[in-house]
């Protein structure tokens, strides 16, 4: 039993086995049926691909080989249409206008005398050749190179009858040369003939110009001369014009003097120059309202007159002070001389000074001998110290022939002239100056320059003054001594004298209602500026 079971498992394990197998070998005549037809469709493909690529890459060969030929320079086919469009309609224009050029070369030919028959032939037949070429219906590229060469063919035979056309011109212009050079030849000998009297001709003007260049050689030094001349005088004028315009403002300046002196009175002198603003009897010293700045300086002497003068009285002055301190806001003062003890300097007198003004200094002339303490000897130098002292300048002087040289020049900024009048001012010594008693040739020409001095002076607007209106608005007293220029000053030595002693101002009692009210503000302004 055991074993009829084996035996039927095997039989069903070999039937099944079978079965399988025939399952197998069905399925894979199947597979390999179905891949050999794919295989082969595959092939077919891939021949048609081939055969296709290399149909492509014929088309593109001869394309290319196309548009190397044609030359176009676009790779695509519809550029490469319009560019072969664009280039033929060029060409067509071109084309069109050989018919009228060649009809209007050679109707200018035929009008410059050329008679060849084939010109005409020539012209009618570009003529029509460009307008068959124009109006062609079907045209193509064969077609237009035929046209093209036509045209060439007929402008070849055109350059053909040109030429010879040309060559008959030459020929009949060698003739008309020869005939020519035969008239030419008597030209020539009637050319040397006049050339020779030509020559006689230009060797007389030749001579003719060497004497106008001689003569214009002395006229153009007669004109550098001329030239010279004219230069000068042109210098000359220029300082005419100059001495005039110098001139004229002098008289302006006369004018304004004038016109000053004419609205004053007779014992008016000139304007004031500053006022006293404090009084101090026991110093001996005052205040004015003279500035640095108004050009008022230290050792400057001044001249006081009354607060009620109309003006500054020529003969009456009240005091001579002379400057010891000058400040931006005032200055200092010591009294050197007051003329009536019972007319004694008052706040608000005028102060003032014959040479020298805040707007500008006062300028002076001096003519003639200056005898100044009346000793009948010239004392200008000491004059002159005195002026520069007050603030004034010596603009023109003209001493005596013993005293000195003339120096300077009168003008109009000079403010007054002053002369020395021996019968109003006699010598007090009996001093006689020997060489001005002899009548000598210097004494006469010094006589005369002063004599022009004064007249210049009076047509310059000068004033006159005399010597001792000038000294005592200076200031001076004949029984001072004589002073010096000061060579140094010690500023510390003059510090201590301008300083107030205490000890003196305790006792002191001001000499008016005024000197009190403006003690306080003097004595903190000197502080300050001892300070």
């Amino acid at each position: 039993m055991a074993a009829a079971n084996e035996s039927q498992g095997l039989k069903i394990a070999v039937a099944a086995f079978v079965s399988l197998t025939v399952i197998l070998a069905v399925t894979s005549y199947f597979l390999y049926s179905n891949y050999d037809q794919t295989f082969q469709k595959l092939t077919a493909a891939e021949e048609k691909a081939r055969t296709a690529t290399k149909t492509a890459d014929e088309a593109t060969r001869q394309s290319e080989d196309l548009q190397k030929a044609i030359g176009t320079r676009a790779l695509e086919y519809e550029a490469v249409k319009t560019e072969i469009t664009n280039e033929r309609k060029k060409i067509d224009e071109d084309l069109a206008s050989i018919g009228p050029m060649v009809v209007d070369m050679v109707s200018k030919v035929q009008a410059a005398g050329g008679s060849n028959p084939a010109l005409d032939e020539v012209k009618t037949t570009a003529v029509n050749l460009s307008s068959a070429y124009t109006n062609e219906p079907n045209k193509t590229f064969l077609s237009s190179l035929g046209r093209v060469k036509d045209m060439l063919k007929n402008q070849a035979r055109m350059t053909a009858v040109l030429a010879t056309n040309y060559t008959e011109l030459k020929r009949s212009l060698e003739a008309a040369n020869t005939v020519n050079k035969q008239q030419m030849d008597v030209v020539v000998q009637s050319r040397d003939s006049t050339k020779a009297d030509l020559e006689g001709e230009q060797t007389k003007h030749v001579q003719a110009r060497a004497d106008l260049h001689n003569k214009v050689t002395e006229t153009e030094a007669e004109i550098e001369n001329k030239s010279t001349e004219i230069a000068s005088m042109k210098a000359e004028s220029r300082q005419y014009k100059e001495e005039v315009t110098k001139n004229t403002e002098a008289l302006r300046l006369t004018v304004r003097d004038l016109r000053d002196a004419k609205a004053q009175t007779e014992t008016v002198l000139d304007r004031p120059d500053g006022k006293i603003t404090y009084v101090d009897y026991s110093r001996g010293e005052v205040r004015t309202n003279l500035t640095f700045g108004m050009g008022a300086r230290p050792q400057m002497k001044m001249t006081i007159f009354d607060s009620g003068s109309p003006g500054i009285p020529t003969e009456k002055p009240k005091a001579t002070i002379e400057l010891t301190h000058v400040t931006d806001k005032y200055s200092l003062a010591r009294i050197v001389e007051t003329k009536s003890p019972i007319d004694p300097i008052r706040v608000n007198d005028i102060v003032y000074s014959p040479a020298w003004s805040p707007n500008e200094p006062m300028r002076f002339a001096l003519i003639g001998k200056m005898d100044i303490n009346r000793d009948g000897k010239d004392d200008r130098a000491d004059l002159i110290r005195m002026i520069e002292a007050a603030g004034g300048i010596v603009d023109y002087d003209l001493p005596p022939p013993d005293a000195g040289k003339e120096r300077g020049k009168i003008s109009g900024y000079d403010s007054w002239y002053v002369i020395d009048n021996p019968e109003d001012r006699p010598p007090l010594v009996n001093y006689q100056n020997r060489r001005e008693d002899l009548g000598t040739a210097e004494h006469a020409e010094f006589l005369k320059k002063r004599s022009d001095a004064i007249r210049i002076a009076r047509d310059n607007g000068v004033r006159p003054l005399l010597i001792g209106r000038l000294l005592n608005f200076l200031g001076y007293s004949y029984n001072a001594p004589p002073r010096g220029r000061a060579e140094a000053v010690d500023k510390d030595a003059m510090r201590n004298l301008l300083q107030k002693h205490t000890d003196a101002l305790k006792g002191k009692a001001p000499a008016d209602a005024e000197a009190t009210k403006e003690e306080a503000p003097m004595e903190k302004e000197e502080k300050e500026d001892v300070k």
